[in-house]
């Protein structure tokens, strides 16, 4: 099934406020929700919820809710747009008198009703347009088993669990099981689908999947639903020729718009607390499946309704359920979906409806993204046919001499290119005059390299320009047909690479360069002459201590001779040992001054090998870049090309 894209749209969320029933008043259970007047807000305590619609208690009259918020989603039914209604709340809010499950004898209180009315209806008025075809099917989910309530081979039996009667259908197949297709759309494998052909045979269906409806009795609810229900419209329309156009029209649109479109009618089993249902055995079971599978849509509601979280992609757990898997399209994908929250007022039920208000609240940031079902068939043929269209189009302009002007603008394209040819020309003349400067006086070979290369380029160029621009005279004073956007394309494309490939080998030749001055510097082992440097440094600094301290030594020995000779002369040798160790000292201290010059100059010796690798690896990115732009340019001309080709075959082709 192909699909039209359409615009993202928000869930929409009513609030249905039933009113205080049985024995809640007797039992002086009072009201504890409020309804601002006039507007779509609801308080209860000191918290306040802004919806789309409140229905009940002093808003609106539920008998509006169709017109309101559903009516729209059976318009759209047939516009080819999937749709959902979904009935959320606690046990015993109303949600199956609200989405009309459980309606019998024609009943038409409640959604599922009016929605056939409505869609019955429709077709009546719309059956002289298309065909329709009509399909239905009806499942539960018990304890995370998704059952078919259409399944003919069901035996139906009552059951008395400690003191509460329940009703059980058995089925006569397994429960079927859900599948994913191609496409990611969800089916589900041996499902019973009706096809029904008026409202009597679509109610009876719902009549007879409600009877075979798991339900039980509680504290909260005589007849409580222990499962979660999906009823299930398909629509499939083939819209039919219009009688009014003429036979030639008719021959060319003979394939008629195909639409298929599903409405899901949701009535979920009520969140429950056990302390106050007072179930346990197979009732607290099926609480606890049921209270599992509305967390599991809570954890959806929250990953989707949280606008950080889905900017950042967070994973929904679509899988984390039967539940939310089936209502997977129904929340953030195809389908435009209206969410009715149901709730009691008593007060002793405040804590379940603020509850209740809290995930209604979060399922109106959901964003849907709801799109035209179409026949990918007649979605194909639609499209080649406005293509067909428009070369017959040009094809008659062609025919009909309405080539003219594009003969004129082509005839200014080569006054352009011979313009373009002069300047080239000119530019090649003083590339030669200084490739020839150049030579003579063997300077900058890089320069001369690159000259060259340029010339050589031009060269090139120029022999192309000239070649085109012959090839474009004999092209008009020919055939003037000939002439088309094809021969400027391939001239761009001849430039464009030709360009390219001049930078390309440009690159080429600084990288040769770059790496064969690292390869002179990297040709010292740098790590074994650093350390060679230290251990020099190391040595001479403690041969300068060792003669300091001998000097020192020496010193002090002519000192204390000195004032033992009572100013008689110092020995010779004293003197001239005292002055060769200065000597020794000023030698040493040039050494080591020598070594520390070397290692400066090692260690700006290493920064450029540095700044030279890293100019290595922008030139070796740079040539990346270049080839990948060189590689996906040439993929792009030859994808034009072929589809040039392609269109001009279909042209000759026509009658």
């Amino acid at each position: 099934m192909a699909m039209v894209n359409g615009e993202d749209c928000c869930v929409k969320v009513a609030v249905h406020i039933r009113p205080l029933i049985g024995d809640e008043r007797p039992q002086g259970w009072k009201d504890c929700v409020t309804v601002v007047p006039g507007k779509p807000q609801v308080q209860i305590g000191t918290h306040s919820f802004t919806f789309d619609h409140v229905y009940g208690a002093t808003g609106f009259p539920p008998s509006s809710m169709f017109e309101e918020c559903v009516s729209p989603l059976v318009d759209g039914l047939f516009q080819g747009y999937n749709a959902t209604v979904l009935a959320y709340g606690q046990t015993g809010s109303g949600k199956t008198y609200t989405m009309g499950t459980g309606c019998k004898d024609g009943s038409q209180t409640g959604i599922i009703p009016q929605v056939m009315n409505s869609l019955f209806g429709k077709i009546e008025n719309l059956k002289d347009q298309a065909e329709f075809q009509l399909r239905v099917s009806f499942i539960e989910i018990l304890k995370e088993e998704v059952r078919d309530l259409l399944d003919s081979s069901y035996v139906g039996k009552f059951e008395a669990v400690n003191g509460h009667v329940g009703k059980l259908a058995v089925p006569g197949k397994p429960p079927v099981q859900i599948r994913e297709a191609s496409n990611g759309a969800i089916t589900l494998a041996g499902l019973t689908e009706v096809f029904v052909t008026t409202q009597k045979e679509m109610t009876s269906c719902l009549e007879q999947g409600s009877l075979n409806r798991a339900t039980g009795s509680t504290n909260m609810n005589n007849q409580s639903s222990r499962s979660h229900a999906i009823f299930t419209i398909t629509l499939e329309q083939m819209r039919k020729l219009d009688p009014s156009v003429t036979e030639s029209a008719q021959t060319e649109d003979v394939n008629e718009d195909y639409l298929c479109a599903k409405f899901h009618l949701v009535d979920l089993a009520g969140s429950e607390r056990a302390k106050r249902t007072g179930s346990d055995g197979l009732r607290f079971k099926e609480g606890v499946h049921i209270n599992k599978g509305l967390l599991a849509l809570g954890n959806v509601i929250s990953a989707l309704g949280d606008e950080k979280k889905r900017k950042e992609g967070v994973h929904v757990p679509y899988r984390d359920s039967k539940l939310t898997r089936l209502l997977q399209d129904s929340l953030g994908g195809n389908s435009r979906t209206v969410m009715i929250a149901c709730m009691s007022p008593a007060d002793i039920n405040a804590e379940e409806t603020l509850n209740t208000l809290k995930y209604a609240n979060r399922a109106r940031n959901i964003q849907n993204k709801p799109i035209i079902n179409r026949n990918p068939i007649s979605e194909e043929i639609q499209r080649m046919r406005q293509h067909i269209e428009y070369l017959q189009a040009e094809l008659a302009c062609y025919q009909g001499g309405g080539a003219s002007d594009e003969i004129q603008a082509l005839k200014e394209k080569v006054s352009w290119l011979e313009a373009t040819n002069e300047d080239l020309c000119r530019e090649l003349y003083e590339y030669r005059s200084h490739s020839v400067q150049n030579d003579h006086f063997a300077i900058d070979n890089q320069k001369s390299g690159n000259s060259f290369l340029k010339t050589e380029g031009l060269k090139r160029s120029l022999d192309g320009i000239e070649s085109f621009d012959y090839q474009m005279a004999e092209v008009l004073r020919g055939d003037s047909k000939g002439i088309d956007e094809e021969v400027a394309k391939e001239w761009e494309h001849t430039l464009l690479q030709d360009s390219m490939g001049k930078e390309l080998n440009e690159l080429n030749k600084r990288l040769e360069q770059k790496e064969s001055e690292m390869k002179m510097i990297g040709g010292f082992d740098t790590l074994a002459l650093k350390q060679h440097f230290k251990k020099k440094l190391m040595g001479l600094e403690e041969e300068k201590k060792a003669v300091q301290q001998e000097r020192d030594r020496l010193l002090a020995e002519v000192e204390s001779l000195a004032a033992a000779s009572d100013g008689h002369k110092l020995p010779d040798n004293h003197l001239q040992k005292l002055k060769a160790l200065e000597a020794q000292i000023l030698e040493l201290k040039k050494k080591h001054d020598n070594q520390v010059q070397l290692l400066k100059q090692k260690q700006k010796s290493e920064e450029a090998a540095k700044k030279l690798q890293e100019e290595i690896q922008f030139i070796k990115a740079q040539k990346v870049q270049l080839q990948h732009k060189i590689k996906q340019e040439a993929e792009q001309f030859r994808l034009w090309k072929a589809s040039r080709e392609k269109e001009l075959l279909q042209v000759h082709h026509l009658p």
